[in-house]
């Protein structure tokens, strides 16, 4: 939250200066108060007077930009004006530094942190305090988003009765006075002001009393400009504007019209000519709630280059004190030319008064911003945003643990499968599918004729594996002794069981072909998830001595192996029950691992990592193979799948998390499912394709951690509620990104969780640490 610092400032710089500290958060009574004693120091106002002199005979003030000569005295004069100016700002620094002001400032550093918007009112009526330049103190180094401003020890607030809040057109109301023109470039001062957008300006261009007198009676206004030649008395209590070549006048003789414009809304005071502390001090004795003047002459080069930042900066969202005081930075490029130009401008400030936005002056409404107590200090922030994390991390585990998020987190892993890029098909598989028009060709069940000429025809062409993904455990005449002298005869050839499920009456389990030898069969049962989607590889599993299916390899398994022992790679068993292809090292998961709870992991399961269904394979029709339509070389040393793809085999059709993506959602046949799996197995060995894995339990912990310690940070840092929402929706994202893109390279890590512990650590952090401004 923005925080008020004010310094009241007792005596003078003879006497020395009783000084009372207040800090506080923008809008609350102060959380802190101190007071302290600066020793008398007369010789700063000496220091300051032999700046001003030098600075004041370069003269050139308020004409065109000032031509600098490097030779003669007048860089002389600039050279002094530099050396006094670097004099001065150490004599103020040494004064700061005494010691019975030490408490003080380390009470300032204590209280405030270098993120702080911070606004530093200076309350004094001694014009030697009012004229120093405060910007120097050193402490503003530490706190770039600090201004000070000058204020009147006594003053009240003005009651805004008559402001015109019907304005729809949101637009800020200036009136512009541009004053004597003489030898000043005001041409420059009205082209910033009449660009900006969305603004109502009414220039007055050397103009008299009775036509300003009019514009502050009869219309509201926002902010009031002058540019032209204006200056203070000596006693820094009044000064005059020069409204045309021949007439001037003081704040006292425009005083009702004044007092009016402030009680109808008058906010800000832009008086961007020579000399204007005594204007200033006239307009806060009116109660004007912000002025802003140049505290000595100014030339034009520094009065048009410093409303030129200010007002941008202050319309693109910066507050009014942060705008001039980054205004006010880049004037100090101009040091070479004229020494002390960032000293120049100065805010006055009403202290009654809220410095307003330039939303607030379009008559907008100001974005809902939230703020930190006053009182919370920053070991308090740290210690609620650890509980915060704790909290929400804890909560979220033990969700996880209880099977409470499951559902959720399998949801984001289909998703994030789906987000994949698509990758390249498979090139060594084919699958020979036999479609509706082939069932209607050669009938359901498929004959054993029918399904020996394929396998023929496929030896013929050389196939390197074949796999047939249809049960045949009883003859289907014809042709049954032609196919069993294949099952029996061709080493290629790898058949079908099924096993048995304890307590499902209808899974009795489906005997192998009779005719086939037991290292060429494969079982074709899979696990799927509670929601029916298929996520998971079963390789291997121990069969009953009761179940008709015997053999411990799955298909997809068996294919697979065949295939790669025809390239001389063998399985080798590694400990924690992996094992080893090649270079693939494959790792069982087990039952509460990532987002599965209390899982049946019987067997040897991994998970699936698919590949994108569209085009993943190539596909012929069995028709198109019977028929000698296919290309031979499509099957030479190919893995080739034998399988019913119509959907008269209804049983073997199985969700997966690409279906969810489809309308209405699509199943995906057993035979693809198949292939899909030796696929996965025979990428990771030959081609180094990722095996999806499930970090490590440690790893999710952390990652759920930093999910919640992001999420209570966003909240603690922020300082509107829009920045909260954004910064959220900006991490959310950004945790998306580096979960897909993680997924992509074979890691598993948990989404949602990590999701919840954000929002979750950030609402905590909210609850205690911010409330309503």
């Amino acid at each position: 939250m923005p925080k008020l610092v004010v310094l009241k400032l007792d005596d003078n710089l003879i006497k020395g200066v009783r000084v009372s500290l207040e800090i506080g958060a923008e809008g609350d009574l102060p959380a802190v108060a101190i007071q302290a004693f600066l020793p008398p120091k007369p010789e700063i106002a000496e220091h300051y007077d032999r700046w001003q002199s030098t600075y004041r005979s370069l003269g050139d003030f308020r004409i065109k930009p000032i031509e600098i000569s490097i030779m003669g005295s007048r860089a002389e004069q600039l050279s002094k004006c530099r050396f006094l100016r670097e004099q001065l700002s150490q004599q103020i620094n040494s004064w700061l530094n005494s010691e019975p002001f030490r408490k003080l400032k380390e009470t300032l550093l204590e209280q405030l942190m270098p993120s702080d918007t911070i606004r530093f009112l200076v309350k004094t009526d001694d014009i030697d305090l009012r004229r120093l330049p405060w910007y120097c103190w050193d402490i503003f180094e530490r706190y770039p988003k600090a201004e000070i401003a000058l204020s009147s020890a006594a003053y009240k607030k003005t009651q805004v009765v008559n402001k015109n809040f019907g304005n729809n057109c949101a637009k800020a109301k200036i009136l512009a006075i541009l004053g004597n023109a003489e030898n000043i470039d005001i041409d420059r001062d009205r082209n910033i002001i009449a660009g900006l957008r969305p603004a109502e300006i009414s220039f007055l261009v050397e103009s008299n009393r009775r036509e300003i007198c009019q514009e502050l009676w009869e219309n509201n206004w926002d902010i009031l400009f002058f540019a032209g030649h204006s200056d203070s008395d000596t006693s820094g209590r009044s000064g005059r504007f020069y409204i045309n070549k021949t007439e001037s006048l003081t704040v006292e003789e425009l005083k009702q019209g004044f007092k009016l414009a402030v009680s109808s809304g008058l906010q800000l005071a832009i008086i961007n000519s020579c000399d204007g502390l005594g204007i200033a001090r006239q307009l806060e004795d009116l109660g004007m709630p912000q002025t802003i003047v140049m505290r000595e002459p100014v030339c034009d080069r520094v009065a048009q280059d410093f409303l030129k930042y200010f007002l941008a900066y202050f319309c693109s969202g910066e507050p009014l004190y942060v705008a001039v005081r980054l205004a006010r930075q880049r004037l100090a490029e101009l040091e070479s030319e004229i020494p002390g130009a960032d000293w120049l401008p100065i805010i006055c400030q009403n202290p009654a008064s809220k410095p307003p936005t330039w939303q607030e002056l379009l008559h907008k409404p100001e974005p809902e911003t939230v703020s930190n107590p006053p009182s919370l200090s920053r070991l308090r922030r740290f210690q609620i945003g650890l509980l915060a994390i704790a909290t929400a991390a804890v909560s979220v585990m033990g969700a996880r643990s209880l099977g409470l998020l499951q559902i959720w987190e399998l949801q984001a892993f289909d998703q994030l499968m789906r987000l994949r890029p698509a990758e390249s098909s498979d090139s060594r598989l084919l699958v020979v599918e036999a479609t509706e028009m082939d069932i209607n060709k050669y009938g359901f069940p498929l004959p054993d004729a029918t399904i020996a000429k394929a396998v023929g025809k496929l030896a013929q062409y050389g196939a390197q594996t074949i796999a047939l993904d249809i049960f045949r455990d009883r003859p289907l005449q014809p042709g049954y002794a032609a196919l069993a002298a294949r099952f029996h005869g061709d080493r290629n050839l790898i058949g079908l069981c099924s096993v048995k499920e304890t307590g499902k009456p209808n899974k009795y389990g489906i005997k192998p072909p009779p005719a086939l030898p037991k290292e060429r069969l494969g079982f074709s049962d899979v696990v799927a998830d509670a929601d029916g989607i298929l996520r998971r590889h079963l390789l291997f599993m121990q069969p009953h001595s009761s179940d008709p299916c015997t053999t411990e390899h799955s298909l997809s398994a068996r294919v697979a192996l065949h295939y790669l022992a025809a390239k001389g790679i063998q399985p080798e068993s590694l400990p924690r029950d992996k094992i080893r292809l090649g270079n693939a090292v494959f790792a069982p998961i087990h039952g509460s691992t990532g987002a599965y709870q209390n899982l049946d992991d019987r067997g040897f399961q991994i998970m699936l990592n698919y590949r994108a269904p569209q085009n993943f394979i190539r596909r012929v029709m069995l028709a198109e193979l019977l028929e000698g339509k296919v290309n031979p070389n499509l099957i030479k040393d190919r893995i080739i799948f034998i399988g019913v793809t119509a959907p008269i085999s209804n049983p073997d059709y199985f969700l997966t998390p690409y279906s969810a993506g489809e309308s209405p959602s699509q199943k995906m046949p057993g035979v693809l499912i198949q292939a899909q799996m030796s696929s996965q197995i025979i990428s990771a060995v030959l081609d180094r394709r990722p095996l999806l894995q499930i970090a490590p339990e440690w790893t999710q912990m952390l990652w759920i951690v930093g999910g919640a310690a992001v999420g209570s940070a966003i909240a603690i840092v922020s300082r509107r509620r829009l920045h909260v929402v954004s910064g959220a929706i900006a991490s959310a994202g950004i945790l998306c990104g580096v979960c897909w893109f993680l997924l992509i390279g074979g890691w598993w890590l948990p989404l949602v969780p990590s999701a919840l512990a954000m929002v979750g650590a950030g609402l905590i952090a909210i609850v205690f640490t911010f409330r309503p401004k």
